[in-house]
């Protein structure tokens, strides 16, 4: 199942690219240094969306994820 969604995430990164390419990068003045790399902003896209998507995984497991028991553990108390 995961190497069906790379492979379609690898190819709508290639089409997007290709567009890139063909289309949009006639019509934009450019104004930027890294606006002269072919694709660049897919792939900034691309690159941003695995780091929201990792980022969250590793919040989750470290900070918002509790133990079974994380609310049993101070009822000495009671």
């Amino acid at each position: 199942m995961k190497q069906k969604w790379l492979f379609s995430f690898t190819a709508l990164l290639i089409i997007f690219i290709t567009l890139d390419l063909l289309v949009v990068s006639r019509h934009i003045p450019i104004e930027f240094p890294w606006s002269y790399i072919p694709g660049f902003f897919a792939l900034f896209g691309f690159i941003g969306c695995l780091a929201i998507i990792y980022g969250a995984k590793l919040l989750d497991r470290y900070w918002l994820q509790r133990d079974e028991d994380y609310y049993d553990q101070n009822d000495e108390h009671e």
